[in-house]
């Protein structure tokens, strides 16, 4: 069984660029993930809106 690290010397240039595009993908997904966890929610409206909507559905007419 042979060293997990290897030299530079040892890794074909295409391994490293496969490593490399897989690193990428990963921290996209990553990213993805976490923008989803840590996205803010939506804002509440505030009270003084939720009047001015209301008011005409309650409104008689004399």
């Amino acid at each position: 069984e042979g060293s997990k690290w290897h030299y530079p010397s040892d890794i074909t240039e295409r391994q490293s660029t496969d490593k490399r595009i897989e690193r990428m993908q990963n921290l996209r997904k990553q990213k993805r993930k976490f923008s989803k966890r840590f996205s803010r929610p939506a804002p509440v409206p505030e009270p003084g809106l939720l009047v001015n909507v209301e008011t005409p559905l309650k409104r008689t007419d004399p």
